[in-house]
């Protein structure tokens, strides 16, 4: 956590806190960068002048009195301009862990066409049963094509498990 003192005077709950979390840049602090595929995408380009810039943040308390203690904050989420891999180079993994969820199969079909319409990113898997599938392999080609009605289905498009893992 992050403590910025604006002033001598001030006492901890007047600063500004902000609870961050590691960045990836921290590991690997030569990363290269790339422009957002967003960026060239016109049915995205609405986003454009949207991209969340990396110092903002959002305050754990919505409303806040132009007096008041700075308080907490938090790294804002969102699409950025750059990213840190070039689609072609991307493979993504979708693992469901833990018990059923409604609108899980929602989530994946988003998930799926949302890397593939919006970052041109084409190469991902899906884990069947959970953390078991890491270990036997059990692996589908999830496409805009192969998730197009799995959110019309019940249960979980592709099993989950609640255990069958190392976690040592």
């Amino acid at each position: 956590m992050l403590v910025l003192q604006l002033s001598q005077h001030m006492h901890r709950e007047e600063a500004f806190v902000l609870e961050d979390v590691p960045h990836l840049t921290d590991f690997l602090p030569n990363l290269s960068t790339y422009p957002n595929p967003l960026q060239n995408s016109p049915a995205y380009a609405i986003v454009k002048p949207h991209f969340v810039d990396p110092e903002d943040v959002v305050s754990h308390k919505i409303v806040n009195q132009k007096n008041s203690a700075r308080g907490l904050h938090f790294r804002r989420a969102g699409p950025q301009e750059k990213v840190y891999f070039k689609s072609d180079d991307v493979r993504a993994c979708i693992v469901r862990c833990g018990g059923l969820c409604l609108g899980i199969n929602t989530v994946i079909r988003e998930i799926v066409c949302g890397l593939n319409y919006m970052y041109g990113i084409d190469d991902v898997l899906g884990i069947e049963g959970g953390y078991r599938g890491f270990y036997s392999r059990n692996t589908i080609t999830l496409t805009p094509k192969s998730v197009n009605d799995i959110h019309k289905r019940g249960g979980t498009f592709h099993h989950t498990s609640r255990g069958g893992h190392d976690t040592c």
